[in-house]
């Protein structure tokens, strides 16, 4: 009997782990923050050499954010693959239809978040609690709070920084102009222009992200996910609603890794780097399988 999904840190029984490299299709503005040394108004975060990179916490919370938006599909929830919308509007409104209406990381979120009374706890308090009762609190979780994270317990997904990949890089980025717009008169503000950097389209990241234990609606989910990054689907960084950020997946490579036997754990322990390659699995039919097993 597989472990309950909320026990994953106690009960590693499988890693999935996939790597490929990301192409941008538009321009891409992930802003550095406090501290950039860029001339402009707003920077793209680097390192200190100045080479670009994509945080690891970007694609996460992009990937978190398309998936929950998936996840409102009703077809999607009757198959377990539900959500509890980590930032909904506010309760009484009509666009809100969570289809996890029970997780508890939403009372979280409406007592930090909307500033609502609804009695839920603080993370540290279930420390303190009696084990039968936090696992019925934990097994309340939505999928997507399971496999991407919760304030209650940690997800399943590590997803490392995109390192830019040289060859695709000039070493350049590009500086575009914006300007305030007045929405009530439909025309630019006076003296309210900014200028801000952008890394240049067919710019290449590699990406790797990993996910221990996995049940088959998690690895669904997961599945999922690359499927819409293969398609062009999802997007990263900000100002998305100009049409930056846009990527690809490309060259994805799944090693599925089950840590169920005394064998298979001996030999992945005792792998050597560089040894990943000869015991990837067939990509297409392995994304296949898992969303099968989740929708058919």
């Amino acid at each position: 009997m597989p472990p309950e999904r909320h026990k994953w840190p106690l009960q590693l029984s499988r890693r999935v782990e996939a790597k490929g490299r990301l192409r941008l299709l538009s321009a891409l503005h992930v802003g550095g923050g406090v501290g950039s040394t860029s001339i402009t108004d707003a920077g793209v975060v680097r390192h200190a050499d100045g080479r670009p990179y994509v945080p690891g916490s970007s694609l996460k919370g992009a990937l978190r954010s398309h998936v929950e938006r998936l996840c409102q599909n009703d077809i999607l929830a009757e198959a377990g693959a539900s959500s509890c919308l980590l930032y909904p509007p506010d309760e009484n409104e009509e666009s809100w239809s969570p289809t996890a209406e029970e997780c508890p990381t939403l009372d979280h979120v409406r007592s930090n978040l909307h500033g609502q009374d609804v009695g839920a706890p603080e993370p540290t308090a279930l420390s303190q609690w009696p084990e039968e009762r936090t696992d019925s609190f934990l097994g309340r979780l939505c999928p997507t709070c399971t496999l991407f994270g919760s304030p209650y317990l940690a997800g399943k997904i590590r997803v490392p920084d995109l390192e830019v990949d040289e060859r695709t890089y000039s070493g350049e980025v590009e500086i575009r102009d914006g300007v305030g717009i007045d929405r009530d008169r439909g025309r630019a503000v006076d003296q309210v222009k900014f200028d801000y950097e952008v890394v240049p389209s067919d710019t290449v990241f590699d990406l790797s992200l990993a996910a221990d234990s996995p049940d088959p609606v998690e690895l669904g989910l997961l599945a999922i996910a690359i499927r819409e990054l293969q398609r062009g689907k999802v997007a990263i960084g900000g100002k998305t609603s100009r049409g930056l950020g846009k990527c690809r997946l490309e060259g994805v490579e799944i090693r599925d890794t089950k840590l169920d036997s005394m064998e298979s754990a001996s030999a992945y322990f005792k792998s050597r780097a560089g040894e990943d390659e000869l015991q990837t699995v067939g990509t297409e039919e392995f994304l296949d399988e898992c969303i099968g097993a989740l929708l058919d």
